[in-house]
């Protein structure tokens, strides 16, 4: 391994010189030997001491091997400034005619060593065109190179197009395969699956497409396996050649879809965005311009938002083309979809509660996309009704509909109880804190005063200190279906913004008048949220974040999707649920005395 090779006393003394702000940290961790404990499996073991190279794993290791061999780099480029020469990490490359390479080549086998650089004849490959293959081979016999005309390099692909398309021939086939094994997978963990292909799997493609240029047709296998195989499995169910939900996946998350774009489409785009992006150092590669850090973060912060910005106006045209021919009701679920899939976006783990079920995660993926699961009892067992997904999520008996009200409330108590105290949230608090009245009567008169009792009315959580010091804030939870049939005529933000208003015209004056604090926090059951249950949660993620020194960005993603998993499967619940009582499921004997004891009677 070169870069426990590396000659650490040269290294300390060069990064002293190169990097004075960082040579008294880089001493610190290197200045002692590096202790290797081997354990035998007699129960001894041995100690090596290690005086050369980097540690693996440490997180400067990278950067001090590059100044380390700095020296060895601005040596070699100042004797042969005819040869490119691109270094990464441990790997060197050199372009250029055969007589430069060859002496290029052996200046590094003489002065590399002192650097604790050791080139191998035997990793050393040699790329050249077909018609150059032969005098490649005969130049460098010798040497014992790999002559060849086209061969892998940093996860890209150098050569000819026959050997690109044999390379990525085999790993498109790899990959394939590998998205198989994840629709297997997905039949019993598909939000596992799913967040591996989307967040995991994917990227390893999408990485070769970006440093290799024309290789998208090489995607089909992927895209079938995609397609056929594993978007089946994930829902549940066949889908169909002309189903949009094939189209919609390949869109982002914002924009209704399942962010996992077609590999055969998104090879050319991924790779010229590549060379946007890189436009600096590029030009610096090839001697055109000095590389300065400098600009080369100006041309990322400069390209990055003009690709959002088109990227964004393809994805908005397309999610209009898949939408426009399909049923009204349909097309208003989806397109409310672009707002509601914060719980596609989290990793599965126990440990943050973010893990569905796998009921859960399909029913929750048709629904997104305005299809019925196809297991749903034919009629409720609550009233026996014929039941659907509407009815499902209206239905009163049972209690359902408060279990997934609850569900909520515990949601957002338990993150509150994060960004404060627990001492400081309560639930259910009174919103009329008066005492009883009592009215005034005559004196002479017998009858002894009239109370009259307050309202009764409470909130669902209490929260001591959110908007100011030494004030309490009451939170009002309202789950609802934006597609009831009372609503599908309105726009569902609409609905949640006048149920927010209903919510302060009952009970926003009555808490002003205590010094108090309102918060309605309205949401639909797939997850659109209300204008003050968005600002709620962007208080406890700024809350959090100060708590917890991490950035605001990746704790409102956390509250975010902790919130929208809680509404997934508070909805999932009333889908699954039962509604039979408890007292209609119970068989207990109702006997007022001990006559029907006789019954137990031994013969």
């Amino acid at each position: 391994n070169a870069f426990n090779e590396l000659n650490r006393t040269l290294m300390l003394w060069t990064v002293r010189h190169e990097w004075p702000s960082g040579a008294r940290f880089a001493f610190n961790c290197y200045k002692h030997w590096s202790i290797l404990v081997i354990r035998g499996n007699n129960g001894f073991g041995v100690s090596l001491s290690s005086k050369e190279g980097v540690t693996q794993g440490d997180p400067i290791s990278m950067v001090v091997y590059g100044l380390g061999v700095l020296p060895l780099i601005r040596e070699l480029k100042a004797k042969f400034p005819e040869v490119t020469q691109p270094w990464y990490a441990d790997d060197a490359g050199a372009a250029g005619y055969f007589d430069s390479i060859r002496s290029h080549f052996t200046k590094l086998q003489e002065i590399g060593p002192k650097y604790g650089y050791f080139p191998e004849l035997s990793k050393s490959v040699l790329i050249v065109s077909q018609h150059n293959l032969e005098a490649a081979q005969s130049a460098f016999a010798d040497l014992g190179f790999e002559v060849t005309t086209g061969h892998r390099y940093l996860g890209g692909f150098i050569g000819d197009k026959d050997a690109l398309q044999a390379w990525i021939h085999g790993k498109t086939h790899h990959w394939a395969e590998a998205v198989t094994a994840l629709a297997f997978a997905a039949e019993r963990y598909p939000q596992t699956a799913y967040s591996g292909l989307q967040r995991s799997l994917q990227h390893e493609w999408q990485f070769v497409q970006r440093v290799t240029s024309g290789i998208g047709d090489q995607f089909t296998e992927v895209e079938n396996a995609i397609s056929r195989t594993f978007l089946p499995a994930l829902f549940g169910e066949d889908i169909a050649d002309d189903d949009p939900r094939l189209k919609l996946a390949c869109l982002p998350v914002k924009h209704a879809g399942l962010a996992l774009p077609d590999p055969t489409t998104s090879a050319q785009s991924n790779h010229d965005a590549s060379i946007l992006i890189c436009s600096h150092l590029l030009a610096a590669l090839r001697g055109r311009d000095p590389f300065r850090t400098v600009d080369h973060l100006a041309v990322i912060h400069a390209v990055k938002p003009e690709l959002k910005s088109r990227s964004r106006e393809i994805y908005d045209l397309a999610l209009d083309v898949i939408v426009i021919n399909l049923p009204c009701d349909d097309r208003r679920t989806i397109l409310r979809g672009k707002e509601s899939g914060q719980w596609l976006s989290a990793v599965p783990s126990t440990v943050n509660g973010t893990e569905l079920s796998k009921q859960e995660f399909p029913d929750a993926l048709l629904l997104r996309y305005a299809k019925s699961p196809g297991d749903l009892q034919s009629h409720c067992d609550g009233c026996g009704a014929t039941f659907n997904v509407r009815h499902g999520l209206a239905c009163k008996h049972g209690g359902l509909v408060i279990s997934r009200h609850n569900e909520i409330r515990d949601e957002l108590s338990d993150l509150a109880s994060k960004a404060f105290s627990p001492s400081s949230v309560r639930d259910e608090p009174k919103i009329h804190l008066s005492r009883p009245v009592e009215k005034q009567t005559a004196l002479a008169q017998p009858n002894p005063p009239v109370t009259k009792t307050p309202k009764e009315d409470r909130g669902d959580l209490l929260i001591r200190g959110l908007w100011a010091i030494g004030t309490d804030c009451i939170i009002d939870v309202r789950v609802t279906d934006t597609d009831a049939k009372s609503y599908r005529s309105k726009d569902p933000a609409k609905v949640l913004e006048a149920q927010e208003r209903e919510k302060k015209k009952k009970y926003l004056q009555a808490c002003l008048g205590q010094r108090r604090h309102f918060t309605p926090f309205v949401v639909s059951t797939d997850g659109l949220l209300g204008r003050e249950a968005k600002t709620l949660l962007r208080k406890l993620s700024a809350l959090l974040a100060e708590k917890w020194e991490k950035p605001y960005s990746q704790v409102c993603g956390f509250v975010n999707a902790r919130m929208s998993i809680a509404i997934v499967r508070a909805t999932h619940l009333c889908l699954r649920g039962s509604r039979i009582p408890t007292s209609r499921m119970s068989r207990r004997p109702q006997w007022e005395d001990r006559a029907g004891l006789s019954l137990f009677r031994h013969r």
